[in-house]
């Protein structure tokens, strides 16, 4: 464990990019915060989404069909939790209860302890869902809100049985892929990946859509959907949003197997000031900080830091990796 942690420092001293402040000038840097060696059997096979709820850091391992955990600011390794999950990506947590999106078998599931298998959610009883992707909630409007493929966006209230709220922006034809959803300032922002942009929800039925340049065409001029891609092949895939410090941060899959020929390591994490810089794609290019083909995912903020899970679309488990960036 020391060599890990003087490895961190050691990186996190190397990657760095300059934040300009009013106030100071701050430092991004960069750290290894967990890896497989932190992780009890078998580590870290595509890690998407780290979760700190409940006075613990959980980890959705997507590729090993499972949680692990272990107590927040511990250096102790990773346990596996009981609950029953199957190529899942993310899990919130209200009120002493845990949700989470069992995206394979096509659910939602709750439960109280990550000893416990996990029961289907009640808000989504005779509601068919399609690969649930992300899972969060808004502590603004006490709603938990998610994203699927089928259902599009919909909400509940938690710790209750009434049925899931179905968004307008379903019946339109807004949505694309969509990949995460994000909340900054009380807002939801549906990350609509496949069509590279972010879709900020006035309220529930109500949207205002920002459109990244660059992405493909077909000859109607409507935006292709691409799953994943190359920046110079598809435009902007997006991962996940997120609003940390002065800056948007955007994550992207590019990876080699969907770039063809093109370069997929470009504009795979970038960060932008305003909505008007990334229309314009006036942002800045942050890929260099993460090691060579790993595919960047989904974002969380905990106490003045932003966590990444990282992962090797192509060869799963290598550079597997949470990653933590702070200002200093």
């Amino acid at each position: 464990m020391k060599k890990m942690l003087l490895a961190v420092l050691i990186i996190g001293s190397i990657f760095s990019s300059c934040v300009h402040t009013k106030k100071e000038v701050l430092t991004l840097r960069i750290s290894s915060y967990v890896d497989s060696n932190d992780v009890l059997t078998d580590g870290l096979k595509v890690p998407t989404h780290i979760g700190f709820f409940g006075g613990l850091e959980i980890i959705s391992d997507l590729q090993h069909n499972r949680f692990v955990y272990r107590e927040e600011g511990s250096t102790d390794d990773f346990i596996k939790a009981q609950v029953k999950v199957v190529g899942h990506h993310s899990l919130t947590w209200v009120d002493g209860k845990y949700y989470a999106v069992n995206t394979d078998e096509h659910k939602v599931i709750e439960f109280s302890d990550l000893t416990e298998t996990g029961n289907n959610s009640p808000n989504y009883k005779a509601i068919e869902l399609s690969r649930p992707h992300d899972i969060v909630y808004n502590q603004t409007d006490g709603y938990i809100y998610m994203i699927d493929d089928k259902e599009g966006l919909t909400r509940f209230k938690p710790n209750t049985n009434d049925i899931a709220e179905k968004s307008e922006i379903n019946k339109s034809k807004t949505l694309g892929y969509a990949r995460s959803l994000s909340v900054v300032n009380g807002k939801v922002y549906i990350i609509n990946s496949s069509r590279g942009e972010v879709i900020l929800m006035d309220d529930f039925d109500n949207w205002t859509i920002y459109e990244s340049p660059g992405k493909e065409k077909n000859e109607k001029g409507e935006k292709m959907n691409s799953p994943a891609g190359a920046w110079n092949k598809t435009g902007l895939v997006l991962n996940d949003v997120e609003r940390f410090g002065e800056y948007w941060y955007g994550s992207n899959f590019f990876t080699q197997s969907y770039a063809g020929e093109h370069d997929a390591n470009k504009y795979r994490l970038i960060r932008w000031r305003t909505w008007e810089d990334f229309q314009n794609g006036n942002w800045e290019e942050l890929s260099h900080l993460l090691p060579s083909g790993v595919v960047p995912y989904y974002f969380s903020i905990h106490n003045d830091a932003l966590y990444l899970a990282t992962f090797h679309h192509e060869q799963p488990g290598t550079n597997d990796i949470i990653y933590k960036l702070y200002l200093q």
